[in-house]
């Protein structure tokens, strides 16, 4: 009799009519846990929706149709130039510590590319709000530097732009901020 009992009771405690049902801490965990994976994704939905880094251009295909076209002779004449680069970097950059960032560029003679039009554009992938351009000055013949600052930790690409006279030459290059 006492087994029989116990069955029954067991039967009501666990019965899918019994109202504490919902007290059980799984049940709870489990709605919890559904109930945070919608709420987290909503999230993530509203923040992608309503924050741009504004990375596109609004002319994205006609830009692209136009470097597509265009590609191969950009390539032609930068390696017709034949100029033998070197960007040299610090060995560790850091957030918001100015450091000199240094430029040389000599043609296929080897003579120095000399008062030539040096930029260096920095592109955070991940936030166009952060990104800069600064100049880099003749410090000899051939080479070029300036103080450069990240605001941000994190990767950048660097897009160094030569323009001597009618001839333009381009480089890119990917570096990492650390914090301090």
């Amino acid at each position: 009799m006492a087994i029989s009992h116990t069955l029954s009771n067991l039967r009501k405690r666990y019965s899918q009519d019994n109202p504490e049902a919902m007290r059980n801490p799984w049940i709870l965990g489990g709605i919890g846990l559904i109930a945070t994976f919608f709420t987290v994704n909503a999230v993530f939905i509203y923040l992608a929706i309503t924050t741009s880094p504004g990375l596109v251009t609004k002319d994205y295909y006609d830009k692209g149709r136009e470097y597509e076209e265009n590609v191969l002779k950009i390539m032609a004449a930068q390696n017709a130039l034949n100029w033998d680069t070197k960007l040299a970097l610090p060995a560790q950059i850091i957030t918001r510590q100015p450091d000199t960032f240094r430029f040389s560029a000599v043609d296929s003679r080897g003579i120095p590319i000399m008062d030539a039009d040096v930029s260096v554009v920095a592109y955070r992938p991940s936030d166009a709000d952060a990104d800069f351009k600064v100049r880099l000055n003749q410090a000899a013949p051939g080479q070029y530097q300036a103080l450069i600052a990240f605001p941000l930790p994190g990767i950048w690409d660097l897009n160094i732009t030569v323009k001597n006279g009618e001839e333009t030459f381009v480089m890119s290059h990917r570096i990492s901020a650390q914090l301090p």
